[in-house]
């Protein structure tokens, strides 16, 4: 069974975004971040969260190697 832990730190490799900073810039603890990373499942809610995030640190990249 695949983890929200999993699927978001596939998303990060793959947008090039640091996992940590993508909890930071959601607004969710940093240990949050830490308990996930050791193992402890997240909240729904939370994935949802750090993965918009991810998204958006994705975009805002994008557009600043674009200039």
């Amino acid at each position: 069974m695949i983890t929200y832990m999993d699927t978001l730190i596939e998303k990060s490799v793959y947008a090039k975004v640091k996992l940590k900073e993508a909890f930071v810039y959601a607004g969710v603890m940093d240990s949050t971040f830490y308990r996930a990373k050791m193992g402890k499942d997240l909240r729904y809610e939370t994935a949802m969260k750090v993965e918009r995030a991810i998204e958006e640190l994705s975009t805002l990249q994008e557009r600043d190697t674009d200039n």
